[in-house]
């Protein structure tokens, strides 16, 4: 069984929702976020951030990569798409924008509004970030103009990957008049799903 150190509304989260979308028991061991970390979890991720998993002999800390391995490990699941499948570009475009282009960059933005001196909180970068994430979700945008979801035509780990990055964005940083109504809704929909629902509850 996969233990997950988890804390609510971090990155755990999409691994959480991953398992229950896919029907896989979970054990959850708490982590509080600013608290001291035990150490079992400074063993399974020594850089302390979240989330960190364990799974058998298995250790690995990047909540995407850990999405396409449960999949892979756990499948077979419609969550993920096979290389052949013509929406596999799709898929994998998606899955690490959700990360890479849209989440990650936002940690400078989460860490200077909440934790940096108050005279530096709307800086320059902070700025050149937030419409930097403004800019990349267009390509969310437009994919979803002509798709319900971001890759071949179902629900996804693409949509798990995006969806919580932009809950980043309109939920925190109050970012939805400038995401736009379209990718506002988007969201709304896909956490309102139940496996959602029930991994948010955790």
């Amino acid at each position: 069984m996969i233990k997950l150190f988890h804390t609510p509304r971090t990155r755990s989260l999409r691994v959480l929702w991953m398992a229950e979308e896919m029907g896989i028991p979970c054990e959850i061991e708490p982590v509080e976020f600013a608290g001291p970390k035990t150490d079992a979890f400074k063993a399974a991720n020594p850089s302390g951030t979240l989330p960190a998993i364990v799974d058998g002999p298995v250790t690995m800390t990047e909540s995407v990569a850990i999405l396409q391995y449960m999949a892979d490990r756990y499948g077979p699941t419609d969550l993920s798409v096979k290389a052949e499948e013509p929406g596999y570009p799709d898929y994998l475009q998606f899955l690490v924008l959700g990360e890479g282009g849209l989440g990650a960059p936002l940690n400078g933005v989460i860490g200077t509004l909440f934790r940096g001196p108050e005279a530096e909180r709307s800086n320059w970068t902070v700025g050149m970030i937030k419409e930097g994430f403004v800019r990349r979700s267009r390509l969310v945008a437009n994919q979803l103009a002509k798709h319900e979801f971001l890759a071949a035509d179902r629900f996804t780990a693409a949509d798990i990957s995006v969806a919580y990055a932009l809950g980043i964005g309109i939920g925190l940083l109050e970012m939805g008049d400038q995401l736009g109504p379209a990718l506002v809704d988007y969201y709304k929909r896909m956490t309102a799903r139940p496996a959602y629902l029930r991994a948010a509850a955790k």
